[in-house]
């Protein structure tokens, strides 16, 4: 589930444990113990923050017992809290540092539980901004501003953003981007900024090409680079690596020196290097090394950006920056969410849905979801939008955004997979898709009848809307034809009768008047019904666009409740079916 999360669950009692065993199970990974004196005493050790602690007990003890040990999000382990019948999923500890929220959100969904978020955004169905920052790889200048603004966010409901020339990162719907910083709530620069009330973001953005002499030591660059940066009023914590020659690149106190403040370090051949066009060629660079630049060309190859400051040369030392563009390219994923019922929604579709940061989908779709994805951005259209839903969610992952495309039951049958694809290869994207299969509305009709399609079968739509009738009429003549069962999706609805009134003539036509049918509405969900007639017999007054017929074979009985399709395991093994048992 979390690859970088280890995951300790404690317990208190035997339904404790069995409610750990389970969740140990959804988690895929997770260290179980009894909650006893000796783990008790132990308790500190498992305060690290790449740890999530479960505790299967009341509150009140988990206050008690971890009190003393919380400090700050640096350290702290994310807590969640769960009553030992299961009924309440509490994010107790590091809601959004530790992403606490959204996997007390993925627990309580899997328990069938009422998850308890606390933590103000979430309830007011806002972006995390604490994530946003986190993500974006923002360092906080004045970290006593971000409570500040976090709080006029939650009142407000949304904030003002400046971003500096050149900068692209994504913002929400509730974020506003403004041209300059003293409009802003928030700014966001690689330049010094000296104002108040506003919360100052600086982005690792900046990368230095530089050329030396290999006489300078690890302070000389520590003093060269911090003195570029202050004449130039930039933050230095702006800065992402720095690039040189492949050769300097091995030049030991720079390599301690980058090692020390946590930069990228790259070298470059100097035939990569002369392939670069650069504003300032450099006569000693020439004469020395056959190339034009050394500084400019290192920092325009390792940002694949702009050149923001051209070279400056100081003694044994020259120094370019360049701007790295936002890159960030999203996922796409495409995620079946079943016939309707939460019951039937996959675990992978629940992980997927709530990791993302975007949902788009049809609004009948969107509201099936709805409690999974408060928290996120929601983009809802009308049933003939199809086209506007995918390319809504493409630009959402291009904008650097994972985003789930939502669609009924699987996404490859009547979905939206194939339109994903096209549009995607009709604009020459390159874009991760992934592609969640659900329980499609055939998986759940036919698991509510019995086993209607235990064997061979065909599936055909009824709407044109898309496809031309001729074509459906000429299949559907076809399939009559054959001696298989017939699954029909999109009968009839308020505005197309008659296609249905053909297909029953055509049936009739190539079919024996008993053959069985059933028809299935509202699978999963409220309303469900389930009707069985035949051929002859069928009615269309039942039949809307949340029906799925299944019209039988010469092969499909009824055995009991039940509808089902023999493949022929009697005719070859019926001997083997009687069953001798002394509790019948």
């Amino acid at each position: 589930m979390e690859k970088n999360k280890e995951f300790i669950i404690f317990y208190l009692s035997e339904e404790g444990k069995a409610l750990a065993e389970r969740i140990s199970v959804f988690l895929e990974k997770a260290e179980i113990y009894k909650f006893d004196r000796e783990t008790k005493r132990d308790i500190k050790r498992h305060f690290k923050p790449e740890k999530v602690l479960i505790f299967i007990m009341a509150l009140g003890i988990v206050a008690r017992v971890c009190a003393g040990f919380i400090k700050n999000k640096d350290h702290d382990p994310g807590i969640i809290v769960i009553d030992e019948t299961g009924n309440n999923v509490i994010a107790y500890l590091g809601g959004h540092y530790a992403d606490i929220n959204r996997i007390t959100l993925e627990i309580a969904s899997f328990l069938e539980a009422h998850p308890v978020i606390t933590t103000a955004s979430d309830n007011r169905g806002l972006p995390p901004l604490d994530n946003w920052i986190k993500e974006l790889g923002f360092f906080i200048k004045n970290k006593d501003q971000l409570y500040v603004i976090m709080s006029k966010f939650n009142e407000k409901g949304n904030l003002k953003v400046y971003l500096e020339e050149g900068l692209n990162y994504p913002l929400s719907s509730k974020l506003e981007r403004v041209s300059t910083p003293e409009e802003a709530d928030i700014v966001v620069s690689y330049k010094k900024q000296e104002l108040e009330n506003k919360l100052i973001l600086i982005p690792r953005c900046l990368y230095a090409g530089i050329g030396f002499h290999e006489i300078l030591t690890e302070e000389d660059f520590e003093e060269l680079l911090k003195r570029t940066f202050e004449e130039l009023s930039l933050e230095f914590k702006a800065l992402k690596g720095i690039a040189t020659l492949d050769k300097k690149a091995e030049y030991l106190p720079l390599k301690n020196f980058v090692l020390r403040e946590g930069l990228d370090l790259n070298g470059f051949r100097k035939d990569e290097l002369s392939e670069v066009e650069v504003i300032s060629p450099s006569q000693s660079a020439k004469k020395a090394l056959g190339i034009e630049s050394v500084s400019e060309a290192c920092a325009l190859l390792v940002s694949k950006g702009v050149l923001l400051y051209p070279k400056r040369i100081y003694k044994d030392f020259t120094i370019a920056l360049a701007l790295k563009p936002f890159q960030k390219v999203g996922k796409l994923y495409v995620v079946g969410i079943g016939p309707g019922s939460r019951d039937y929604l996959t675990l992978k579709a629940l992980r997927v849905l709530t990791n993302v940061s975007a949902v788009v989908g049809y609004k009948s779709y969107i509201k099936q979801i709805l409690p999974l994805i408060k928290t996120k951005e929601v983009y809802d259209f009308s049933m003939t939008q199809e086209i506007d839903r995918v390319k809504k969610a493409i630009e959402l992952a291009l904008a650097g955004k994972d985003t789930a495309l939502v669609s009924g039951g699987d996404p490859g049958i009547y979905g939206m997979s194939g339109l994903v694809l096209e549009i995607l290869h009709k604009n020459k994207f390159s874009l991760e898709v992934e592609i969640i299969p659900g329980i499609s509305a055939l998986n759940m009709g036919n698991a509510l009848l019995g086993a209607p399609l235990g064997n061979d079968f065909a599936v055909i739509s009824l709407s044109d809307r898309l496809t031309p009738w001729e074509v459906i009429e000429e299949r559907l003549k076809r399939l009559s034809e054959i001696e298989i069962p017939l699954v029909i999706y999109n009968p009839r609805s308020k505005g197309r009768k008659i296609q249905f009134e053909r297909a029953l003539q055509i049936l009739r036509e190539n079919k024996s008047p008993n053959t069985a049918v059933a028809i299935v509405n509202s699978a999963s969900r409220e309303g469900e019904e389930i009707i069985f007639s035949t051929l002859e017999k069928l009615s269309s007054e039942k039949i809307g666009m949340n029906s799925l017929i299944i019209v039988g074979s010469k092969y499909t009985q009824f055995l009991g409740k039940f509808l089902i399709a023999k493949r022929g395991y009697e005719r070859k093994y019926g001997g083997k079916y009687e069953i001798s048992s002394p509790y019948l």
